[in-house]
């Protein structure tokens, strides 16, 4: 089905991702506080005013604010200081192997969106301050200015080290140029595949997520491109060149990393820009 976007046509497309589960828990981990990452592989760095949670996120004041409303509100299901009970523990490896290379506005809006499970839902400063707690109940460190709305997108999740790689499975979406590969399609020049928290594989690309794909300069990256049948009667010939936005579940073989599609959409004709 190829609906309009602005003056540029793309390609709708909605499908099951069918092999591979995107249903993900999106709060979960168990193991030790601090967390270190390796400097290989580098993801993109935000802008000149973001920074990452080593460099203090919160004010202790709000984590301590946090402690209560947890106590009151999540530990029935999480357990005390966040260990998990009947719920995921919010703290430790696993979770934070899963909101790496991410930003903590992600997380806040996870929490404040689906929070708490069975009961009334809480306010919008005390969602800041639980996210504060679980920030400081993981070993970062708090710092001088609160956490707050406005400026949490630029607050990013990553090792002491520095960013990694995206863990295999992972939800992502990646702009590059659709290319047919002696019957078989790449994504060819793309760039660093961000995450995507949106499990729904029969949505559409947002106006804003292409919009930022349109800005997104090309890369030097190839993704493999499968489950193409997921996609209905999407025929891609007709974007051969085109630069498109694939989303799906990030495969890591060592012959080359793959996109299982969730979703193409195309963002522009020409693939160059």
């Amino acid at each position: 089905m190829i609906q309009t976007y602005g003056n540029e046509s793309k390609a709708g497309i909605r499908g099951k991702l069918g092999i591979l589960s995107v249903s993900v828990l999106m709060l979960v981990g168990l193991g030790s506080q601090a967390f270190s990452g390796a400097p290989e592989g580098l993801l993109p760095q935000g802008g000149s005013d973001s920074k990452t949670v080593w460099d203090g996120g919160y004010r202790e004041t709000q984590a301590e604010g946090g402690q209560a409303v947890y106590q009151e509100n999540c530990a029935a299901c999480h357990g005390e200081a966040a260990s998990g009970q009947s719920g995921p523990q919010l703290f430790g490896d696993e979770f934070f192997e899963h909101w790496r290379e991410d930003n903590v506005g992600t997380l806040y809006r996870y929490i404040r969106t689906n929070m708490p499970r069975r009961r009334p839902p809480l306010s919008d400063p005390d969602y800041l301050l639980v996210t504060s707690y679980i920030l400081r109940e993981n070993g970062f460190p708090a710092g001088d200015e609160p956490l707050a709305v406005a400026s949490m997108n630029a607050v990013r999740i990553e090792g002491k080290d520095g960013p990694e790689p995206l863990p295999p499975n992972s939800l992502v979406q990646v702009a590059g140029c659709l290319t047919s590969d002696g019957g078989d399609w790449t994504l060819t020049m793309a760039s660093q595949p961000s995450r995507n928290r949106n499990p729904d594989p029969d949505r559409s690309a947002t106006p804003d997520e292409l919009e930022l794909a349109q800005s997104e300069s090309t890369g030097d990256l190839t993704f493999a491109l499968t489950n193409f049948f997921m996609l209905g009667d999407f025929d891609p010939s007709p974007h051969d060149g085109h630069k498109m936005l694939a989303r799906g579940a990030l495969i890591r073989r060592p012959s080359g990393d793959r996109i299982s599609l969730t979703g193409l959409d195309m963002v522009a004709v020409p693939c160059g820009s």
